[in-house]
């Protein structure tokens, strides 16, 4: 019986339909799994072939490689709607995949490239309503004073305008931090 070690990884092959259902029926056959006998296949070949050197350093003993890199089995159906998702936001589905696990691990909420450019341009949307309204309420040259009701109501939006433009301005200086400090590209 061969020996397990506390962490695996994947060999993974392509094969046509009709052999991958062969090799099950004969895993099935043995009573074992198709994924149990290709290890014991796997085991077997290089028992036969003896020890042969690597050429290359060993992934390190916690199970996390030099890149950092690892495979997904999505649910059926899954793979298209995050594939729409990232399309929506001019990402390639595996970068906007890396973006949602990155979020998730580090409770972050850093916004796709995209999103965060459709705020700043937001932002700076608001900034110049700001500048209008703050005209529009206080004109050089004032005929007539204004009715009360309607300069309070344009004292009200400039302040709504300028609170949204805030809010803006946080959230693009949360992400570019978050881009900076946690390893994304910044974005400026």
């Amino acid at each position: 019986m061969t020996k397990t070690s506390r962490s695996s990884c994947v060999i993974a092959t392509r094969v046509p339909s009709d052999r991958k259902a062969h090799f099950a029926a004969l895993a099935a056959r043995h009573h074992l799994s198709a994924s149990t006998l290709l290890a014991k296949m796997v085991d077997e070949v290089l028992k036969t072939n003896g020890d042969i050197s690597l050429g290359f350093p060993r992934e390190p003993e916690g199970g996390i490689g030099v890149a950092d890199r690892i495979t997904l089995r999505l649910r059926k159906g899954d793979r298209a709607l995050a594939a729409g998702r990232a399309r929506v936001r001019g990402m390639k589905t595996a970068s906007y995949l890396a973006l949602l696990i990155h979020n998730h691990v580090r409770d972050a909420a850093v916004l796709p490239p995209n999103d965060l450019d459709q705020i700043k341009v937001t932002g700076a949307q608001l900034a110049a309503l700001g500048r209008q309204l703050r005209r529009f309420g206080v004109p050089n040259t004032q005929l007539e004073p204004l009715a009360p009701d309607l300069s309070e109501a344009i004292a009200l939006v400039r302040r709504e305008v300028e609170a949204a433009r805030e809010a803006t301005a946080a959230v693009v200086r949360r992400n570019l931090i978050s881009w900076e400090t946690d390893g994304g590209s910044a974005r400026a």
